[in-house]
């Protein structure tokens, strides 16, 4: 389940193959559609619920909203099944996406970025092996921005939230890509490996990651 980023989105994989998916682009449909599109999935693929052996959702950082919806659900499945939970963290699952579907190669630093609200982005520098190597809890755009980056390496800027570094940083060895779309197919492969390795998370007590607190906004009387 992808849920994190401004989609709805549903996979089924086996053996870290995905088998089918569905998405909606449109944002913050996960409350009316996410149950709907498992049910849809499974019985587009001839599946029953028994047949799954785990589930595996987004884990953040991302929309609160839709982390909480996806965690909820996959938690109810997971106790209602018997079957283990897994979570994998969204921008390494963006990275491997960006890679895989859209065979971005050949760059020394992967920046996968969501939009945090305002010049604000959840984002983390990653390599090929897909290893943080430079984390934030969110990061403010500016125009310090571009000390971050080191000129003889090659950046691959994507997500919703890469745009917002085109004012500050015009740089020949940032590449910023607008076609990534976030699809619950970049999960599959990463949570079998940790199926196999049995990484699970603690069903009772698992939290997606927020990396920083939710905030609600009331209006003036």
């Amino acid at each position: 389940m992808e849920t994190a980023n401004a989609v709805t989105s549903i996979a089924i994989s086996e053996n870290g193959h995905c088998i089918a998916e569905k998405t909606i682009l449109e944002p913050n449909k996960a409350a009316d559609k996410l149950h709907r599109l498992v049910e849809a999935l499974l019985a587009e693929t001839s599946l029953a619920f028994s047949s799954l052996n785990a589930i595996a959702i987004s884990a953040g950082p991302g929309s609160y909203t839709g982390l909480r919806i996806a965690t909820v659900a996959a938690k109810g499945y997971c106790f209602a099944l018997n079957i283990p939970l897994i979570a994998i963290p969204t921008l390494q699952a963006m990275t491997h996406g960006i890679r895989k579907r859209y065979h971005f190669l050949d760059i020394d630093f992967y920046v996968p970025m969501i939009d945090a609200r305002r010049m604000e982005v959840f984002t983390s520098f990653f390599n090929e092996e897909l290893e943080c190597i430079q984390y934030f809890p969110s990061l403010i755009i500016d125009e310090h921005s571009v000390e971050l980056f080191q000129q003889e390496k090659k950046y691959l800027l994507f997500g919703n939230g890469a745009t917002k570094v085109i004012p500050f940083l015009n740089t020949s060895n940032l590449i910023i890509s607008k076609a990534y779309s976030p699809s619950a197919e970049d999960i599959c492969e990463l949570s079998f490996e940790r199926f196999k390795q049995q990484k699970f998370e603690d069903i009772a007590y698992y939290e997606p990651s927020y990396y920083k607190a939710f905030h609600s906004t009331q209006k003036s009387k």
